[in-house]
């Protein structure tokens, strides 16, 4: 029975909480927040909607994670924190000997990410990043279309990812922040950054048009990821939609579309003179997926090749980029 302790008890918390009593032979046996209200294990609201109350009868609770770390014997810890210290904790609790599941995005600098893998080499343990559409069915069949050339050559990939500014809770305030959050360029819109790594690797640049909003930071932007020779791709995110939370993709590939959230949340598979197909998907979301890879990679002591700290190191290098491009004006910035 794998012990799991959560610092940062939000929204995020919720969520993580709420996929660790899914996963078989693990036990949430403490969380942390600094604010005690939040440790009741109510239902928590998100952009993504309202997350799962917790059941809170067992759990071990605490007004700090160094507390928490300090007290309890713990084989993995879920740190789900504001962005700037995502990285502190993760090097707190790989230190402590507990693996480690880091929220997105992995740091705010990357000194900082360096640092967290570091303190990975350094403790043996375990560390992945909660990129979660790696994980997510929708995006693991466009991979699965891409890799095996079913529908032909890529020929161009858009992604979008809008929503209203983040306003739950106390969580309003570090969000607001740009300096502290990065806005919803690197909150929010850093999942299709991190899938585009995933999908296609690093590009050779990227230029963002973009602006801030509520944040201080990119809180509108547009990037073209520039692969030499491979497809057009690009991303749109915004935290001054009116219309709640979407997100989605068109892939158009040489023989076929797929495309997911422009029209509705199903997979849908388009070709030329038939009618549209909704393909079947795994029932699982995608925090659940990533939750249980992470465990069997735990328990096999398999360094989670799927999601290494290092790819998702560089998904933080290409962010940073969009970043300085959208500051300079959307001159193209090199990687």
């Amino acid at each position: 029975m794998l012990k799991i302790g959560i610092i940062g008890f939000g929204g995020m918390g919720h969520v993580h909480a709420s996929q660790y009593v899914k996963t078989p032979d693990t036990c949430l046996t403490a969380v942390a927040d600094i604010r005690p209200e939040q440790l009741k294990g109510q239902a928590m609201e998100l952009n993504i909607g309202p997350g799962e109350a917790c059941d809170m009868q067992d759990v071990a609770t605490y007004l700090s994670g160094d507390e928490m770390l300090a007290a309890e014997a713990l084989d993995l810890v879920s740190v789900c924190l504001p962005t700037d210290i995502h990285a502190d904790y993760t090097v707190k609790a790989l230190t402590a000997g507990c693996h480690v599941l880091c929220e997105k995005p992995m740091s705010r600098t990357l000194a900082q990410a360096d640092d967290a893998i570091v303190a990975r080499d350094r403790s043996g343990k375990q560390l992945m990043v909660a990129q979660c559409l790696r994980f997510w069915p929708c995006y693991e069949r466009l991979v699965e279309a891409y890799g095996s050339g079913e529908f032909g050559k890529l020929l161009m990939l858009s992604m979008r990812r809008v929503s209203a500014p983040p306003g739950w809770g106390a969580a309003r305030s570090w969000f607001m922040d740009g300096t502290r959050s990065g806005g919803a360029l690197l909150d929010m819109h850093i999942h299709d950054t991190d899938f585009a790594n995933h999908l296609l690797g690093v590009p050779t640049a990227v230029t963002t048009v973009g602006t801030p909003h509520c944040s201080g930071a990119i809180d509108n932007a547009v990037t073209h990821y520039h692969y030499d020779g491979g497809p057009v791709v690009m991303a749109e995110t915004s935290w001054s939609y009116s219309g709640g939370f979407k997100m989605g993709f068109c892939a158009l590939f040489e023989n076929a579309t797929l495309e997911m959230g422009y029209q509705d949340d199903n997979l849908t598979l388009l070709r030329p003179g038939q009618l549209p197909e909704t393909l079947e998907l795994p029932s699982e979301g995608g925090y659940e997926r990533e939750i249980a890879y992470l465990i069997d990679c735990i328990r096999a002591d398999r360094k989670p090749e799927r999601c290494t700290a290092e790819s998702t190191r560089e998904t933080m290098r290409i962010a940073l980029a969009e970043e300085a491009s959208a500051l300079a004006g959307g001159e193209r910035v090199a990687l």
